[in-house]
């Protein structure tokens, strides 16, 4: 049986495939094109990406099975697309935040676990929290937007002068050198509850577009006239505040448990991975390596695998080497290219 996966299609564009239950190749566009990608405007597929992966897995359009896509997806006629393209398999649509925790659970090594998936959106969510026992996740929870922890940090990413959804990276190294003066105040504006985040709107301006859009209320609170220059004293701090208060808004949706699954684009945290192994309660907690947007291709066919064609066998992700390799020729010849000067160490095997 095989099922190939697209996911990413709003950015971070990937494609997978599951050959009998096995990971046989998965590998994003933008590795491929050696660009970003985003949107590419109705109908577009990650062609790159798909032929590689046939290409990886040996495997012919006529033989896929399934093709599993992750929502959002675009309208026109991109269903007729991949019908012709690959003619004799099944079309399964698979919700985008269903895709993240499949991603996170089916790769893990657990037979039982919490799966919590987060992200700035994704169809319209922002989160969800699931209980996974064998082959089968029950949704426990779900999160929308506005009330986004993603949408949080990447507005003050924005507010630190850097671009949102590309360096938000950026923001959780300069925390380290910052102090809590500021989780209080974003601990306010994320307004918690046991059922998440309810972010407090009065913080924000609607008629800002600049800045993460932050309004005169939080200027008020930062002891600043309404949207001044921030001095490059605060932003260590600034960027300390929300990395702490989101650390504590995820340990507290996590709930307790003994095994834990986190997937979507907070997964890319470092520290926050670190604060949910060291303070959550959990004994073992399991990222998906890949937990962006890309990732859902993955999540996509082993869901599609154990719920739609209900297959129990499972196969723990062991290794990311699943796209193209290069000779060392193929190597000395784009080096070459560049038009640099270049020093080859010589290694042995």
């Amino acid at each position: 049986m095989i099922i190939l996966g697209i996911g990413g299609l709003q950015g971070d564009a990937a494609c997978a495939i599951l050959k009998d239950g096995e990971l046989a190749a998965a590998i994003e566009e933008s590795k491929l094109v050696r660009r970003r990608t985003g949107w590419s405007g109705p109908g577009a597929l990650p062609e790159q990406a798909i032929a590689t992966c046939l290409n990886l897995a040996g495997v012919k359009p006529e033989q896929v099975d399934a093709v599993a896509i992750v929502r959002p997806i675009p309208a026109s006629d991109f269903h007729l697309k991949l019908r012709a393209q690959f003619p004799n398999s099944r079309i399964v649509v698979v919700e985008h935040h269903l895709a993240h925790a499949a991603s996170a659970y089916y790769a893990s090594p657990f037979q039982e676990a919490t799966v919590l998936t987060l992200d700035r959106c994704g169809d319209f969510r922002c989160g969800s929290r699931w209980q996974a026992r064998g082959t089968q996740m029950t949704l426990d929870h779900e999160h929308y937007l506005p009330d986004s922890l993603g949408d949080l940090y990447g507005r003050v990413t924005e507010l630190l002068g850097l671009e949102a959804n590309a360096d938000e990276h950026k923001v959780q190294w300069l925390s380290v050198a910052g102090d809590r003066r500021y989780t209080d105040l974003f601990l306010e504006i994320l307004a918690l509850s046991d059922c998440g985040p309810r972010m407090d709107r009065s913080f924000f301006s609607t008629e800002r577009l600049t800045h993460g859009g932050f309004g005169p209320r939080f200027y008020e609170r930062l002891g600043l006239d309404d949207a001044a220059a921030l001095p490059d004293d605060y932003r260590p701090h600034l960027a300390a505040g929300i990395q702490r208060a989101i650390e504590t808004a995820v340990i507290r949706m996590a709930g307790k448990g003994t095994n834990l699954c986190l997937a979507g684009g907070l997964g890319l945290n470092a520290l926050l991975v670190s604060a949910l192994e060291n303070g959550s309660g959990y004994s073992n907690v399991f990222v998906q390596p890949v937990s962006g947007n890309a990732g859902t291709a993955v999540g996509a066919v082993l869901e599609t695998w154990h719920t739609v064609f209900r297959r129990t066998e499972r196969q723990p992700l062991t290794t990311l080497c699943l796209g193209p390799s290069y000779t060392a020729a193929e190597i000395k010849v784009v080096l070459e290219n560049c038009k640099q000067r270049v020093h080859y160490l010589l290694t042995y095997v």
